[in-house]
């Protein structure tokens, strides 16, 4: 644990307090029972004007930028040059103080579900600790750390960006023995110029491996073919090759490297995501036994190819985001489970894709086809796929708000209906199934 005392001497500080930390956060409304609360200054939001609502909800340290007057409450006051620097200054610290393994996961889709993955096969053998939510920013990671127990002895650690320098500074920070790239996609293309772009941000995160550490990305990615990496993958010349035997709504069977996994998960994509952790946990010498427990209690975060039923109907609640690369492979999932008649896709808007955001949504419609029958289609982003929908065969709805969307789906379910909710997170698409409890 740490103390007061002890994140003093870290920032060169003459502070003596042994009182323990317990906890840390940025939001003055978060848990904060002997807590540090990190006042960060925004464009338009100064933390420092909410100490004493940090302090009310238990905060017994701050720290706090020098020269800004401090108020007349009892809390101890680190003062620093930039407050957020230090935070991250004393993560560093604390993790070179704990020493785990570290696993480093970043990608344009799939990060979350590889993260959960790799927990769930890694904690059949080691003490892990691994990103909560979506922690995975310059802000987020010290958090992630600092929450850390003592005892911890593999960190995995979930990697964002929203343009270059972003995963260089989190791999810098973490130093990783591990790390993942799941894949290439759309997501912040306008910020860094495109999907090549995207892969020279996301490859950043080798700045920080270190010296005979692993690297794991998706071999089957153009992109990614000249980067000195293990690769992982569906194609023939991958340095270990998965292969999916079975797919059905209980789950995937598949091979990794000729070796027979099962996976209670949906979809060719979260394969390759499980793959990710196998490749993680050989490196660590956990055994195929152990990877396979801990696939059969993983725990996705929801909504992320979440199954679920509906009265009879199979429903796949993956509406947590959306790219095309992860609206595309949830649509493969659906044409390819067995056992249904009525396959039913209800998409909506796709965000961050720039400026060929039409022509990217119009793409996905080029994927939809039989044995998909109706595509229910939400927003004036949504209706752009139907521009690339080209089988007469499915019957195409239009929807402008969630709520109609729940009305036009309702006459369609049945016990041999399946359905995809898929969009990006604004749309906040599972409300679907609130509606259609109300109807």
């Amino acid at each position: 644990m740490l103390t007061i005392t002890q994140l003093a001497e870290w920032l060169h500080l003459d502070v003596k307090d042994d009182r323990i930390v317990r906890h840390f956060a940025t939001d003055s409304r978060a848990q904060l029972e002997d807590g540090l609360y990190v006042p960060i200054q925004g464009a338009r939001v100064d933390g420092h004007r909410f100490l004493e609502g940090a302090k009310n909800q238990g905060a017994i340290v701050t720290l706090w930028k020098k020269g800004i007057d401090r108020p007349d409450i009892d809390i101890v006051f680190l003062e620093v040059d930039e407050p957020l620097v230090a935070l991250q200054h004393i993560a560093k610290r604390y993790l070179m103080q704990i020493a785990p393994k570290i696993v480093a996961i970043t990608g344009s889709n799939g990060k979350t579900s590889t993260k959960d993955m790799v927990e769930s096969v890694l904690k059949t053998t080691f003490k892990t600790h691994k990103t909560q939510g979506n922690f995975n920013s310059d802000i987020g990671m010290p958090l992630t750390i600092l929450m850390m127990p003592a005892d911890t002895e593999v960190a995995v650690l979930e990697m964002g960006m929203n343009g270059f320098g972003d995963i260089e500074f989190l791999s810098n920070l973490a130093e990783p023995d591990i790390a993942l790239v799941t894949n290439i996609g759309e997501s912040h293309a306008e910020q860094v110029g495109g999907r090549s772009g995207i892969a020279k941000a996301k490859l950043e995160i080798q700045s920080g491996l270190k010296p005979g550490g692993h690297l794991f990305v998706d071999g089957d990615e153009p992109l990614l073919a000249e980067v000195e990496a293990e690769k992982i993958g569906y194609q023939i010349g991958n340095t270990y090759r998965i292969e999916t035997k079975e797919a059905t709504f209980f789950g995937t069977a598949f091979t990794y490297d000729g070796t027979a996994f099962h996976l209670p998960v949906l979809g060719k994509h979260q394969v390759r995501n499980a793959a990710y952790a196998i490749a993680t946990a050989r490196a660590l010498g956990v055994t195929d036994a152990r990877i396979q427990e801990g696939f059969d209690a993983v725990e996705l975060t929801p909504m992320r190819m979440e199954r679920l039923l509906f009265e009879e109907t199979a429903v796949i609640n993956d509406a947590y985001n959306a790219s095309p690369t992860s609206m595309n492979a949830a649509i493969e999932t659906v044409t390819a489970l067995e056992g249904y008649t009525t396959r039913v896709l209800v998409l909506g808007d796709m965000y961050e894709l720039g400026d060929q955001e039409r022509l990217l949504h119009a793409s996905v419609g080029k994927r939809i086809a039989l044995p998909v029958s109706h595509a229910i289609l939400v927003g004036e982003k949504g209706a752009w796929i139907a521009e690339g929908i080209s089988d007469p065969s499915v019957q195409i709805q239009f929807a402008t708000t969630v709520e109609d969307a729940a009305k036009r789906l309702r006459p369609l379910l049945g016990e041999r209906t399946i359905v995809l909710l898929k969009a990006s997170r604004g749309m906040a698409l599972e409300r679907i199934l609130t509606y259609l409890n109300e109807n």
